[in-house]
């Protein structure tokens, strides 16, 4: 059955099933742009403020100039969760360098492209077994959230052809940074560890979320370079992203973990402080 939601495309809000980009888009044909995904809780984004700061980032850094303010972002959203009717479920900004013909070339023609939808979904609360990459990742890219995801993507297929249902992503010095849609956390002896930022995963706003709970919790958190011993020695270890918000790791590699007492102490305070933070 066709989709009765709307879509925002360049400046109109449109049927999703007439939304169309051009085939000259620079996020097609290079992914040369940057997007966000955001969770709908009771028809609030949750954390829209920090996720349109890292898109902003993003676009800083990629040099392309976002067509519509802050403000402006957050009341196409609203909009469209209003006219789509969702409650509960997800929303996507998508910004590109817009249309250009003249190939690589390092503008756009015409004008900055920018997507945003809004849908109803559900989302459990997955146990993942996770392996490891053989792909590295670019800590100067890897902290940005671009349009071109072919290393995650790769990553996710090395997984999915060993029976797996993520990987962990290295950087050149062969540290875990993070995996292919998620940021990577590991308890040991009681105490939180996270890839540093410096070391290239994306940061996070489920991340950030978590290390501010845990320091209310008096739970030590430390941003680390992780090196591979420590996931093998691991006692617990979750996984975080805004849509799945806190999942277990039960697998990794070949060893079996338990879903532990602390990623189960954390994952009921995250759904608390969403809820207060929303007043839902």
């Amino acid at each position: 059955m066709p989709s009765s939601n709307y879509a925002y495309v360049n400046g109109r809000f449109v049927p999703e099933v007439e939304a169309t980009v051009s085939i000259f888009d620079r996020g097609f044909l290079y992914g040369d742009g940057v997007f966000e995904t955001m969770r709908v809780y009771e028809r609030k984004v949750f954390r829209v403020r920090e996720h349109l700061d890292r898109l902003l980032a993003g676009l800083k850094y990629l040099e392309i100039e976002c067509p519509l303010a802050l403000e402006e972002l957050r009341t196409v959203l609203g909009v469209l969760a209003e006219r789509n009717h969702v409650a509960n479920g997800f929303a996507r900004l998508y910004v590109t360098a817009g249309v250009s013909s003249q190939g690589p070339m390092t503008h756009s023609e015409h004008g900055v492209s920018l997507v945003a939808l809004c849908e109803s979904r559900q989302f459990d609360s997955p146990k993942l077994r996770v392996t490891i990459s053989s792909k590295r990742l670019d800590p100067s890219l890897s902290c940005y959230k671009t349009a071109n995801r072919l290393p995650y993507m790769l990553a996710r297929r090395e997984a999915e052809k060993v029976g797996a249902d993520e990987a962990v992503l290295l950087n050149a010095a062969g540290r875990a940074v993070e995996l292919s849609t998620s940021n990577l956390f590991v308890v040991k002896a009681g105490e939180l560890f996270t890839p540093a930022l410096s070391e290239g995963p994306l940061p996070g706003v489920t991340r950030d979320v978590v290390m501010l709970l845990a320091s209310e919790m008096m739970l030590p958190v430390h941003e680390v370079m992780m090196d591979l011993p420590m996931l093998d020695t691991a006692e617990e270890v979750f996984a975080t992203n805004t849509l799945m918000e806190i999942v277990s790791v039960v697998q990794f590699k070949d060893r079996k973990l338990e879903e532990g007492r602390l990623t189960r102490l954390l994952q009921q305070a995250y759904r608390e402080f969403v809820r207060q933070e929303l007043s839902i």
